[in-house]
């Protein structure tokens, strides 16, 4: 879901020979003559039937689950009990309709099932939140169908975000970062009952990053970096902007791209130094490759608390290359 921020660092140039040029100046966007930023944004609702033509092929094709699996399917189903069952049995049919039978109103009651069950329920690996018993991905499950409505589930993008909360503080890694996403949504733009807290958006940045997600670290990373000069909304900025030695550029094809006194944004100031370490831990425990593109363009510039060091930008500039050649692009 988003998290890849790399415009805030220059982008990987190629010359002729397809050779990589770690370049000091942002890449220009919006070269069509449209804005690069637009008024505050309103995201759309969802309808429910984004899911409709995935739903419709899945059902066309043939049933690809073996004599021994479908037995496993029926085992979980029976264990289940109509939602009386162990929640991992509840959970893994409620993953089985969905998926392959595309019943989704029944698979979201056993998820909600499986994410709120009382506090005496016996189940293995049940978490104890506000009183009651949650398996954290049942929950995970059924935040994320509250936020897209699929399956004709009525969107609530409020309880969505309450239930991400929910199997967040069960332990749930995708959870925390998703409530961090909604947390760093421009105030309303997810309505007016979402709360705007990007600094508690960067506490559980870090904990799923010190989980070992290096998607997490290198979205906190990049919120170090940006700053208070570049305007929340802006695609791109040069090092040189992010840092203030150079003013921020008025292009012709964008709104003004600086930060503005009278926003409704809160700005968190830069820490280059916090910002290497996540990058360190992005590149070293994922191999994310825009995570070890960012270090090298950190160490060939150089920024505040991190001097230039080429021998570390070439090291990084080779690691980031190395994950592109496996994993087939940033």
């Amino acid at each position: 879901m988003g998290a890849n921020q790399s415009h805030q660092i220059p982008p990987v140039e190629t010359n002729s020979n397809n050779e990589k040029n770690f370049s000091s100046e942002g890449s220009d966007h919006g070269k069509n003559g449209e804005s690069a930023e637009k008024d505050m944004p309103i995201f759309p609702s969802p309808t429910g039937h984004e899911y409709d033509a995935i739903d419709k092929i899945q059902a066309e094709l043939p049933s690809l689950i073996d004599e021994e699996s479908q037995q496993q399917v029926d085992d979980y189903r029976d264990a289940c009990n109509n939602g009386k069952g162990p929640m991992v049995a509840c959970f893994a049919t409620g993953e089985f309709l969905s998926m392959f039978e595309q019943k989704h109103m029944e698979a979201f009651k056993l998820f909600e099932n499986t994410c709120f069950r009382p506090l005496g329920d016996k189940s293995p690996n049940g978490k104890e939140v506000d009183g009651k018993k949650a398996y954290p991905p049942a929950c995970f499950n059924l935040a994320k169908m509250l936020m897209t409505g699929k399956g004709g589930v009525p969107v609530d993008r409020k309880r969505a975000y309450d239930v991400f909360d929910r199997a967040c503080r069960a332990g749930h890694g995708g959870a925390c970062h998703i409530q961090a996403k909604m947390l760093l949504s421009p105030p309303g733009a997810l309505g007016k009952d979402i709360p705007y807290d990007p600094f508690k958006a960067m506490e559980l940045y870090q904990g799923v990053c010190d989980l070992g997600d290096s998607v997490s670290c290198f979205t906190l990373a990049a919120m170090l970096l940006r700053g208070d000069k570049i305007n929340k909304l802006a695609i791109n900025a040069s090092p040189e902007e992010l840092q203030g030695k150079e003013p921020v550029k008025q292009r012709s094809n964008e709104d003004d791209r600086s930060a503005k006194a009278d926003e409704d944004f809160e700005y968190i100031p830069r820490d280059p130094k916090r910002a290497e370490q996540l990058l360190q831990a992005a590149c070293r425990t994922g191999a994310h490759a825009p995570s070890c593109f960012n270090l090298a363009v950190m160490y060939q510039n150089g920024d505040d608390g991190v001097p230039v060091d080429p021998t570390k930008a070439e090291e990084y500039k080779k690691k980031t290359e190395k994950a592109v050649q496996t994993l087939g692009g940033m």
